[in-house]
């Protein structure tokens, strides 16, 4: 179906060797018994000038089409996140905000939005839900991927800001003829998580074009917290006093208020009536073992679902013509719109202006402050649809025999909206209050529904010209030259009641901004001698909000036999603040953290103190400036006799380091007595409320940074036996060295691989076996063990140093999938994933815990079977 010319069959066996790939293929198509004199230039990812060879001087992971499938991998999403370069996992949709709907990728763990994401080689803007700092991937559909390439290194002298971390290059099919047709059907061991996707692809071709045309649709079905035994509710009394001191899924925001003498709170004089008649609530619980605090809790796992179901439909349209012999007329479109749904308890708020005095729940003769759970209004359910635009438009040729030029305009528009329903209306409360209507009469005076409309608006405009001047013997020397700008304008609106506080049980804030961007970038590739080529480029970038950067980048590969490459770089990268972090309005959150300092005020030590809820409020910070970082990179590839190694070194240091500040650092650094390095946008109030409730403002700055080195290892051997089929046999490790940071702003660095969440490695092994018509894909995920958590040293609390405590077990899966070709009868599928049914890993108080699901979701998927087919005509 594809052009059959000898690159592409060039590119397909380095693909099956994990040897590196090729990012785009323009030039025409030649047969095979051309001689190698004609071997056609390609583009590899990383850089813009066409070369013959497809490693370069930085490593490359291809992820095929056809290698998604046969890993049992149900989206870009899902095989993005199964790399082990993705190392610390990343976002998947979970269940519970705006982001629900959203998926994303991290390189090196280094953070989503440090990870470039290119379609095609063209940049690919990040969602306003996200603030528009990261990708959702879950916009890209998986029918129209020919194969993913992942470039581990920095490459901001190439694309500019973000490209710190690497890049990922999706490849999207084109130049196709027929119709193929691919449908899926996904069923589950456990309740939840069933999926099925239905796509096909087609295309015509003529002497002067080509179009292809693409549509799919794909459902995945909710996870609910009940389903799941670690995450179901529960609550265990273990010294008797019938108070639960562990709980999973239970909330202290049932019935609870503050006694106005002592300060302490306390279970509503109801809580044991609500418990036995209102479904949720579930008596007493204790919070900390730093207070005497007792709260009516509420067991909101009961109705919440933990992993938001999905519904997307994607129309893609790629097309070629040729306007004459040098100029071709490209252009793309893509339509995508997904809805999620998510379920949550019935609103969880604070009691504002204080329970009344004369309200049952309330003993005393006076206001008191409460937590309560608004079970009258009933469940809040999220509704998220997301809906994107992708355009680009544009031409290529050569000027003579000299010049190759791109020149295009390319257009995104991304709206999103979050609909949220059965919140609490504090106007609506006041109101009841105010007429003296009874709460249990005048519940739909109190019910809200909220609104949040994400927004962002691209446009890039594209002009590029590579070509050769200048030989040294060892071949002809390369350059490109280009420009691009971009126009951004980003909005997030919140709803007006919320935006007031008047709304329980949700949170956010609006913000917007627009930036003007315009670069000028240039590289060369100086082939010196035979066997070595040397490169440069160098980026320049001016931001029209925070000022300019210069990227620059050297790199070198020598090939000292026909068999081995050793190669070489280092670079300047960059990211620029997001524009969410320098506007968004002041927004509040109900932040965990275990406050040691509250603890000690009452004599409990640091390892008995244990988390909690804490009223937050995050701020924007208008002041923030670009990150710097310095990437280098040492690596050899090694080819013989169906052997390909690979093995790179890196190193990644940032300085600046854009990072929000949970408050678990704020109270770190308070414990250590360091010095709060911005406490205009820093704070700890531990006097409205006392030690008890301590109330905390926080924000995003510009911290000291990231060191972190390691190793890319990649093995991969083909073996042809004689008449007994043949094995490719594949395995992949990113390892750390050392994973640097600071325990808080301005604290002591330390080296974190392999504490909680943060695994030291991640490894994948793949055997693949084919025979005739058959072939069985065995694939094997592997994630080490990890601290159970991290607390300050107990010997030298003041040092800021932290100690890891206990152990989260190793994780691994196998991915098992059976293909038959039935040649014009189609290809069928048959899969298992999570084959032996692995539970996820759990935290050290027994919970599938915020976070865990970046890494462990397959557990939590469970065991999943999945039937499959493709018909090609």
């Amino acid at each position: 179906m594809y052009n059959n010319s000898k690159v592409a069959k060039a590119i397909r066996l380095a693909m099956m060797f994990g040897a590196g790939a090729a990012a785009t293929i323009s030039a025409p198509a030649f047969s095979a018994d051309e001689g190698a004199e004609d071997v056609e230039r390609i583009q590899v990812t990383g850089s813009r000038i066409k070369r013959t060879d497809m490693e370069q001087s930085s490593p490359v992971q291809v992820i095929t089409g056809e290698e998604m499938v046969n890993l049992g991998r149900i989206s870009v999403a899902d095989a993005l996140r199964s790399s082990t370069a993705n190392s610390f996992g990343s976002v998947v949709p979970s269940s519970g905000g705006s982001w629900q709907s959203q998926a994303t990728v991290d390189l090196l763990g280094l953070g989503a939005s440090r990870t470039l994401v290119l379609l095609d080689g063209k940049r690919l803007p990040g969602s306003p839900t996200m603030g528009g700092s990261s990708v959702n991937i879950n916009q890209i559909p998986m029918a129209i991927v020919e194969r993913i390439e992942i470039l581990k290194g920095g490459a901001s002298a190439v694309y500019g800001s973000d490209a710190i971390s690497g890049v990922v290059n999706i490849i999207l099919k084109k130049n196709y003829e027929g119709l193929e047709i691919n449908a899926n059907q996904t069923f589950a061991d456990d309740e939840g998580g069933e999926s099925s996707d239905f796509s096909f692809v087609t295309g015509i071709s003529s002497d002067k074009g080509n179009i292809t045309f693409a549509y799919e649709h794909q459902e995945q079905d909710p996870i609910f917290d009940r389903d799941r035994p670690y995450t179901a509710p529960s609550w265990v009394d273990t010294d008797g006093d019938g108070a639960y001191d562990q709980t999973v899924g239970v909330s202290q925001y049932g019935a609870s208020i503050k006694n106005p003498n002592t300060g302490l709170w306390e279970a509503s004089p109801e809580c044991d009536n609500l418990a036995a008649n209102v479904p949720g609530f579930v008596g007493v619980i204790e919070s900390s073992a730093a207070s005497e605090n007792r709260y009516c809790g509420f067991a909101y796992a009961g109705v919440s679902a933990n992993q938001a179901s999905t519904n997307r439909d994607s129309i893609f349209v790629n097309g070629t013509y040729e306007i004459s012999e040098n100029v071709e007329f490209f252009a793309r479109a893509i339509f995508t719109h997904n809805e999620s749904f998510g379920r949550y308890a019935p609103p969880a708020a604070p009691w504002l202006g204080g329970v009344p005095a004369n309200s049952t729940h309330n003993p005393y003769d006076e206001p008191a402050s409460g937590k309560f759970r608004w079970y009258e209004i009933g469940n809040r359910d999220g509704n998220v649809s997301d809906y994107s635009q992708d355009y680009i438009a544009g031409l290529t040729g050569t000027l003579g025999d000299m010049f190759d030029y791109e020149v295009y305009y390319h257009h995104n528009t991304t709206d999103n909206k979050s609909v949220g329903e059965f919140y609490l209306s504090y106007s609506g409360l006041f109101y009841n209050i105010y007429a003296g209507i009874p709460l249990d009469e005048g519940v739909d005076n109190m019910k809200a529904t909220t609104l949040t409309q994400d927004y962002n608006r691209f446009d890039q405009f594209y002009a590029g010209v590579g070509f050769e001047l200048g030989d040294l013997g060892a071949g002809a020397i390369g350059h490109y030259f280009g420009f691009e700008t971009f126009d951004i304008k980003y909005a997030s609106i919140v709803d007006a009641q919320s935006e007031a506080g008047l709304i329980g049980g949700s949170s956010g804030n609006s913000a917007g901004k627009s930036r003007d961007i315009k670069a000028v970038f240039y590289e060369t590739i100086i082939p010196v001698v035979d066997g070595l080529e040397l490169e440069f480029a160098i980026r320049y970038d001016d931001y029209s909000d925070f000022g300019s950067e210069v990227s620059p980048k050297l790199a070198a590969t020598y090939r000292p036999v026909d068999d081995l490459m050793i190669r070489a770089s280092w670079g300047k990268g960059f990211r620029a603040p997001s524009l969410q972090q320098l506007s968004q309005a002041d927004s509040y959150a109900a932040d965990y953290a275990t406050d040691y300092v509250g603890c000690a005020s009452v004599g409990v030590p640091a390892s008995e103190c244990t988390e909690e809820q804490y009223d937050t409020t995050r701020q924007a910070n208008p002041n923030l400036d670009a990150e710097t970082s310095t990437f280098i990179n040492l690596g050899v590839v090694w080819d013989w006799e169906g052997l390909n190694l690979t093995a790179d070194y890196f190193d990644v240091e940032i300085e600046d380091a854009i990072r929000f500040v949970p408050i678990q650092d704020l109270v770190n650094g308070e414990y250590a007595g360091a010095e709060n390095p911005d406490p205009s946008l820093l704070s700890i109030d531990r006097e409205t409320n006392g030690f008890e409730s301590p109330i905390f403002r926080t924000s995003t700055i510009n911290g000291p940074g990231l060191d972190v080195s390691g190793l890319n290892v990649n093995v991969n051997y083909f073996l042809e036996t004689n008449g007994a089929g043949s094995i490719r046999f594949n395995s992949e490790t990113t390892y750390f060295i050392e994973w640097n940071q600071d325990n808080y702003a301005g604290g002591p660095m330390q080296d974190k691989s392999g504490w909680e969440l943060q695994p030291e490695y991640r490894t994948q092994f793949t055997t693949t076996y084919l025979i005739g018509d058959h072939s069985i894909a065995w694939n094997i995920d592997y994630i080490p063990s990890t601290s159970g958590f991290e607390s300050p040293d107990p010997e030298n609390p003041a040092s800021g140093i932290l100690v890891t405590n206990g152990k989260n077990d190793s994780f691994m899966t196998h991915n098992l999938t059976y293909t038959y070709d039935a040649g014009a009868w189609g290809r069928y599928r048959l899969g298992v994933r999570n084959l032996t049914d692995e539970d996820p890993i759990l935290n050290s108080t027994g919970e599938y815990a915020d976070g865990y699901d970046y890494l462990y979701s397959a557990g939590h998927m469970g065991r999943m079977y999945s039937i499959g087919g493709t018909w090609t005509f």
